[in-house]
C-alpha cells in the first residue's frame, strides 16, 4: 500500500523532491517521479517541498465517516500534539467538536504512553539490554531496520503508545471498535495498516488538517 503518492500530470520535472530525500528513495522513471516503497521512511519531507503540490496523502478519512454512518463504535485515539496545533480554549470543546463528528468515545493517545512506558521500566529493571534504543516515531523504527540493520537488536520490543492504546481500547469496548488514530503525522499510517507486527490495532488514521476540513464542513467550529 501506497501512503504517499503522485499526481502525475501535476509533476513538473523539477526535481526538488528527489534532492530533498535525506535516503534517496524517489527516483524519476519515463519523466515522472516515483516513490520507491523499499527505501522510503514515510518522513514527509517531499510532501512538504514539492512546488506544484503533485504529492498526494492516501487518505483514510472517507473510511472513518462510512465507520461512522455503518453505526459502528468508532473510537478516536488523539495524538497529545493537538494541544498545540487545534484551535481551542479548552479540552472539553475538543472533545465536544469529536463527539459531534460521531465518534462514539474520545480517548487520548498518552493512555498507551503509559502502558509504554512501564513496559520499558520492566525491561530496564531486568538488565538484560545494555543499551536501547526507544522511539515512538515510526519513521526512525524504518530508518533502523532498513539502513542500520545491525542495531536492531538495541531497538525496544516494546509496540508504540498508538498500538498499545488501539489494543486496550479494543479491550475496554470490544473486538468490534473500530479505532481511530488522530495524529499529525502520515508514517502512523504505515505503522497501523502496513505492518504485520501491528495489525488490528488501529483500523484508520486521520491527521489534524484533515479533521480541521472535516470540521469546517460540519460547520462545527470549536471556539464555540
Amino acid at each position: 500500500m501506497k501512503i504517499i503518492d503522485f499526481k502525475n500530470a501535476s509533476c513538473k520535472h523539477c526535481y526538488k523532491c528527489v534532492r530533498s530525500c535525506s535516503v534517496k528513495a524517489i527516483r524519476v522513471k519515463n519523466a515522472q517521479a516515483q516513490i520507491m516503497k523499499e527505501y522510503c521512511i514515510l518522513c514527509g519531507k517531499c510532501l512538504e517541498v514539492c512546488p506544484q503540490n503533485a504529492k498526494t496523502f492516501v487518505s483514510d478519512l472517507d473510511r472513518v465517516k462510512y465507520y461512522i454512518r455503518s453505526g459502528e463504535k468508532v473510537v478516536v485515539s488523539i495524538a497529545p500534539s493537538y494541544l498545540g496545533i487545534m484551535d481551542y480554549e479548552t479540552p472539553g470543546q475538543v472533545v465536544d467538536g469529536l463527539l459531534k463528528l460521531g465518534f462514539t468515545a474520545v480517548r487520548e493517545t498518552a493512555e498507551g504512553a503509559a502502558l509504554v512506558t512501564a513496559e520499558y521500566a520492566r525491561i530496564l529493571s531486568e538488565r538484560q539490554m545494555t543499551n536501547m534504543i526507544t522511539t515512538c516515531c515510526p519513521s526512525v523504527n524504518d530508518l533502523i531496520e532498513k539502513y542500520y540493520p545491525s542495531l536492531v537488536r538495541f531497538m525496544a520490543p516494546v509496540v508504540s503508545p498508538m498500538v498499545a492504546h488501539g489494543r486496550l481500547i479494543k479491550k475496554i469496548y470490544g473486538e468490534d471498535t473500530k479505532v481511530v488514530f488522530l495524529g499529525p503525522c502520515v508514517a502512523k499510517k504505515e505503522e497501523a495498516e502496513g505492518d504485520e507486527r501491528t495489525e488490528g490495532a488501529i483500523d484508520a488514521v486521520i491527521h489534524f488538517g484533515e479533521l480541521k476540513e472535516w470540521m469546517q464542513s460540519e460547520n462545527i467550529l470549536l471556539s464555540e
